[in-house]
């Protein structure tokens, strides 16, 4: 697996942060996937995290097991309904399975009810990363209920301040700014109160180190050829907060 030049652009501004804690909000097909593959593959070969936990909708858990094998030889488990009573097969006597096994895949809607939450709160490893996080935001008081539990599971995890934390989606704004700003206020709590629509340029500053998003537009999609290899070669900024419609 070779990275595309662009890719690495997350992984610069997560080793600039004392604790990672972005937003990857890039178009689909750009490479959120292999970002988060490379910043966990740094951020554990560097013993700045132990442990991974990769929270995705259940239809996505297989394919994050395999891009995480296959990519960056990172081997994880996948926590659902249907795993269970294998996983626990190999568990010793007293421990619990988000104690005993080192990475994770757990599908979120399993993990955010009332009977697994708990065991993953106590347990959870040092990294998380969110797929569709979009998913998870707040979707105030007319969302549905599996939104709002999927959000209070995210709000408890991203409680400790020490936790590094990666949310995907290449779709962070819904049209509601309170669910966008939800969102932001798991990377730092402080991000909810910043006016989003007129932030000060120390507010656009902070919020430039946690968020990136490229679309297809912003990716030059013709190869140049530089020493006798070809090169992706981005266009405009590579980093920058999501612009509210």
């Amino acid at each position: 697996m070779r990275p595309r030049p662009y890719q690495f652009v997350p992984l610069i501004m997560a080793l600039r942060l004392e604790t990672t804690r972005l937003l990857i909000a890039d178009d689909v097909g750009i490479g959120k996937t292999i970002e988060a593959g490379l910043i966990t593959s740094e951020l554990l070969a560097r013993g700045d995290a132990n442990r991974l936990c990769v929270l995705c909708p259940p239809h996505l858990c297989d394919q994050w097991q395999n891009e995480l094998r296959d990519k960056f030889h990172i081997h994880a488990e996948v926590v659902r309904s249907s795993t269970i009573p294998r996983l626990d097969r190999s568990v010793p006597q007293g421990r619990s399975l988000y104690e005993y096994f080192p990475h994770l895949i757990v599908s979120i809607d399993f993990a955010k009810s009332d009977r697994n939450k708990p065991l993953l709160l106590q347990h959870c490893p040092d990294f998380l990363i969110v797929d569709e996080a979009h998913a998870a935001a707040d979707p105030g008081y007319l969302g549905s209920k599996d939104q709002q539990q999927r959000h209070a599971l995210l709000k408890e995890v991203a409680a400790d301040p020490a936790r590094h934390l990666l949310l995907l989606t290449a779709t962070p704004h819904s049209g509601m700014e309170a669910s966008f700003q939800s969102l932001l206020g798991l990377l730092r709590p402080d991000f909810l109160s910043f006016d989003l629509h007129n932030p000060s340029e120390a507010q656009r500053r902070e919020l430039a180190k946690h968020i990136v998003q490229r679309r297809r537009g912003d990716i030059d999609e013709k190869w140049l050829g530089g020493d006798g290899e070809n090169r992706w070669i981005p266009r405009g900024r590579l980093a920058e907060w999501y612009e509210i419609p």
